[in-house]
């Protein structure tokens, strides 16, 4: 270990990362009353799959434009067309449909749970537990309402509501497979990965062709550190669904924390050409490339990040850890800052922010930044060993001592910090202490230099 800074290359269980935006219309909407599509199957607006988006928009806009349709009926026609637009992308053109069918037919749990789908979707989700929970109230038994409404307190962190919820889609709907699954990322994003494979292995029972649980499953045994079984569920993700971008970052992600760079990008290439707007396969990339020491490229991939999503801590974190490389500490330090008044728990951050300070000749700064860093993680080691530095910058050999002796304590094979104390040890007059753990950190790692 050393005190240069590190890269994160998406393995956090933050819910972008894992496959909650499974809200999508095949899996999760309830058909609409049959009288409205026999009515409205001419026009080719059947709100299914039997027809592209692209048809049941032109058909379903034919269909409100004839003036043939009110009421009820008009609202399918609508909430139709505003499912074709959210499969599309088109958020805003679903909501404005969403919401003119919903003036038509305000009773309609269906309608509030398209709704609520749609604002999910645009990461609204306070309105998405709204609607879905305006849904449960005109019917309590809609399983799909709290399994979005579900989704939407997992996205917010609000874990134990998630739960509740979909223990309540599951008690509805025992084969819904997409429950479990949403069961199994709460229960993931709480730390409780057992339960959470648990529930994709159900989910994957109840539908084996089920991508996303497969990618879930993978993303919760390669935190438990079985990569083979990470590995064969990625495989199993691609196989099923060759454009699901995700899986691809995934199985990067794990090439990747073996080292094995050249693969790992390959797998974020081909997500890059799935989805040219997955900002998390550039991120990622741009991190394989920095493990490269291929800077110019990483940083084309992270500006690109930035640009599809500004909200990315990690993003802007790893964009600070290439410029730091680069010796561009301003740059660092600036991106370093951006990531924290995104994520202010982001001790990985703060470290490296004091590192870029000490390049700077900024002990206090450093120390100040050191100090917040150890704060949120009292267990990090390259922490108290950087701490130490600064505190020896400033000749304040005690303190550096201690720091360099706790980090030591966390890591007994810490050469660094060993090596480091012996220095000051020196310097502070004990040279037969200083000379002993010279020594001792040549054990441990004898390229270590003066």
């Amino acid at each position: 270990m050393s005190s240069r800074t590190q890269l994160v290359v998406g393995a956090r269980l933050a819910a972008t990362i894992l496959f909650l935006a499974v809200l999508s219309h095949g899996l999760m909407l309830a058909p609409v009353r049959a009288q409205a599509l026999q009515s409205l199957k001419d026009y080719n607006c059947t709100g299914k799959n039997d027809n592209s988006n692209e048809q049941q928009i032109v058909g379903c806009g034919e269909a409100v434009k004839s003036g043939n349709f009110a009421g009820k009926v008009l609202a399918v026609a609508l909430s139709n067309r505003g499912r074709a637009y959210h499969d599309k992308g088109d958020i805003v053109r679903a909501l404005a449909d969403y919401d003119q069918a919903i003036t038509l037919d305000p009773a309609s749990a269906v309608l509030f749970y398209r709704r609520s789908a749609a604002y999910f979707s645009k990461r609204d989700y306070d309105r998405a537990i709204g609607d879905a929970t305006k849904s449960l109230t005109i019917d309590p038994n809609f399983a799909q309402s709290y399994y979005g409404r579900g989704s939407a307190y997992t996205a917010k962190g609000d874990i134990d509501h998630a739960i509740a919820d979909f223990d309540q889609a599951i008690r509805l709907d025992p084969g819904a497979a997409n429950a479990f699954s949403g069961r199994g990322v709460a229960y993931q994003v709480k730390g409780d990965i057992d339960h959470a494979i648990a529930d994709y292995s159900q989910a994957i029972r109840l539908d084996p062709t089920y991508a996303e649980a497969f990618g879930n499953r993978g993303r919760a045994y390669q935190f438990k550190g079985d990569n083979d079984h990470a590995m064969a569920d990625y495989d199993a993700a691609i196989r099923i669904n060759p454009a699901f971008a995700p899986a691809y970052v995934s199985r990067g992600s794990l090439y990747a924390s073996k080292g094995d760079q050249d693969h790992a990008i390959a797998d974020y290439d081909q997500a890059i050409r799935v989805d040219p707007g997955l900002a998390q396969a550039y991120s990622n990339r741009g991190a394989a490339y920095t493990a490269k020491l291929d800077y110019d490229h990483a940083l084309a991939d992270l500006d690109q990040a930035v640009r599809l999503d500004p909200g990315s801590a990690e993003t802007y974190y790893n964009r600070g850890v290439v410029h730091s490389l680069k010796k561009d500490y301003d740059r660092a330090i600036a991106d370093y800052d951006q990531a924290i008044r995104l994520q202010p728990v982001f001790p990985l951050a703060w470290s490296n922010r004091g590192l870029a300070h000490m390049r700077k000749n900024e002990p206090d700064r450093a120390i100040a930044d050191y100090n917040e860093a150890i704060r949120q993680n009292p267990q990090f080691s390259i922490a108290f060993n950087n701490r130490g530095t600064a505190f020896a910058r400033k000749k304040d050999y005690a303190h550096a001592i201690a720091d360099y002796t706790e980090a030591s304590r966390l890591n007994p094979d810490y050469a660094e910090a060993l090596y480091r104390r012996g220095v000051v040890r020196r310097l502070s007059g004990d040279k037969a202490g200083g000379d002993a753990d010279v020594v001792a950190a040549r054990k441990i790692n004898p390229g270590l230099a003066e």
